[in-house]
């Protein structure tokens, strides 16, 4: 799956800033295919999934764009760059894009990965293709103010600092920076300090935001009460086209020819796991470790989870498999003041009971389970939108759980116990380990 809202992790920073809407599951009832792709004018690509029943429409833009940079040498670049142009206004007396969405009565959403990034907003279904022409406008255009900047700047810098405080973000970073040697993933999405926050100058935010902002770049996922009324409202730059007609080819990593293992001192005390998996383009294996992930960890049933409330109840366990475009990463963090040694070794004794086949009967209860948590979570908008946006920006539009096309669930239907383990004994061998030991003394320097 993906970084996102469904796995119930921040081991990404974002920004959410305004109140929030309800949103509602529900099956389009006013158009034939609830679901409709194409190609914008200036090159980039749109997915509208309909469901007319809601009130609520989520708008999203991704691009690609490596977090540190094109030269690896600005970590937190694409995160300040996203969130100063929402910040910014074009001119003097104009709305920035933040503030069209409050005014919408909406709720904004800001998220930078190490690949790629997405600005979103949930608003009242009336307003959707007026919020397309703001966020297309903002972004396309992708001008910084002085203003702006500065406020991004703080924005940022609340998240370098808040960072510190939680073992999830922390060790979720130290595993990256394991697992790749080189790449956008070896550095983290919000940087570790103010400092380096700091160096990043306006001039560099407005050049990364014009070579990775442009309208050739973009994924628009559209979910919840809009249709192609919505995508036909989006503001196109000028000769754009012509300039840059293609987008950026997915952003992938160097892995680390040997993992190890760190030590780390952090105020929270904690411990992390990861293993690099398949990549996107081998469907039905990143599948089987969605399944291994959900089958482990998920919030209700998950075999490890049900052992992290016995040894510990107090803890906080959180796997998921991340889909990437190349390779992809099986990443557990570990939350707990006295018992994180316990929870990892029961996590490394829970998958290596995987590399054998489950009984048939417990395999196929729990496929069936799966597959319910996969196509509930992406029954509302927020996170239909996130889904088909990330999907499609690491290079497989057609493979995200909801699809039309049910290439997803297809490849869910399709797993059996030994496939199952056969993949869990090809790519669940050697982990990237994580320790963080609670210093005390570091806790009351922040």
């Amino acid at each position: 799956m993906t970084y996102s809202k469904i796995a119930a992790t921040a081991i990404c920073a974002g920004i959410s800033l305004f109140a929030s809407l309800p949103l509602h599951a529900g099956a389009a009832a006013e158009v034939s295919s609830p679901q409709r792709n194409g190609a914008l004018p200036g090159g980039g690509t749109y997915v509208v999934h309909r469901d007319a029943t809601v009130g609520n429409a989520v708008v999203e833009l991704w691009f690609r764009a490596p977090g540190a940079g094109y030269d690896s040498a600005a970590p937190g670049l694409s995160r300040l760059a996203l969130t100063a142009v929402a910040a910014s206004r074009p001119a003097p007396h104009d709305t920035s894009f933040a503030e069209a969405v409050r005014l919408a009565g909406g709720r904004l959403s800001i998220n930078a990965y190490p690949d790629i990034v997405e600005v979103g907003a949930s608003v009242p279904a009336a307003s959707a293709a007026a919020i397309v022409r703001a966020m297309t406008r903002a972004y396309f255009r992708a001008t910084i103010g002085a203003d702006g900047f500065k406020s991004a700047q703080r924005d940022v810098a609340l998240a370098a600092a808040e960072k510190h405080f939680s073992a999830d973000r922390t060790v979720h970073d130290l595993l990256m920076t394991q697992l790749f040697t080189g790449g956008p993933a070896h550095y983290p999405p919000t940087p570790d300090s103010v400092a380096s926050l700091g160096r990043l100058t306006l001039a560099q935010t407005q050049a990364f935001a014009q070579r990775a902002f442009r309208e050739a770049n973009a994924v628009l996922s559209i979910a919840g009460n809009a249709g192609p009324a919505a995508v036909a409202a989006a503001w196109h730059p000028a000769g754009a086209a012509s300039g840059a007609p293609v987008s950026d080819p997915p952003f992938d990593s160097t892995p680390a020819r040997d993992l190890g293992d760190a030590v780390a001192a952090a105020p929270i005390a904690g411990a992390g796991l990861a293993w690099l998996g398949p990549g996107i383009a081998k469907t039905r294996a990143a599948t089987a470790l969605d399944f291994v992930a959900d089958y482990l960890f998920n919030a209700d049933n998950g075999v490890v989870t049900a052992a992290a409330d016995s040894i510990d109840p107090d803890s906080v366990v959180n796997g998921q498999f991340i889909t990437l475009h190349e390779p992809g990463v099986l990443l557990v963090t570990i939350s707990s003041q006295k018992q994180a040694g316990a929870l990892r070794a029961e996590t490394l004794a829970a998958v290596d009971r995987l590399r054998s086949p489950l009984d048939a009967r417990a395999f196929a209860a729990a496929r069936k389970a799966f597959e319910y948590h996969i196509l509930s979570a992406v029954q509302t908008p927020v996170n239909a939108a996130d889904n088909f946006g990330w999907f499609a920006v690491e290079g497989d539009a057609a493979y995200a759980p909801g699809d039309v096309s049910g290439t997803y669930v297809r490849d869910v239907e399709s797993l059996d116990p030994r496939f199952v383990a056969s993949v869990v004994r090809a790519y669940l061998a050697h982990p990237a380990t994580v320790e963080l030991t609670q210093s005390h003394s570091q806790e009351a320097s922040q």
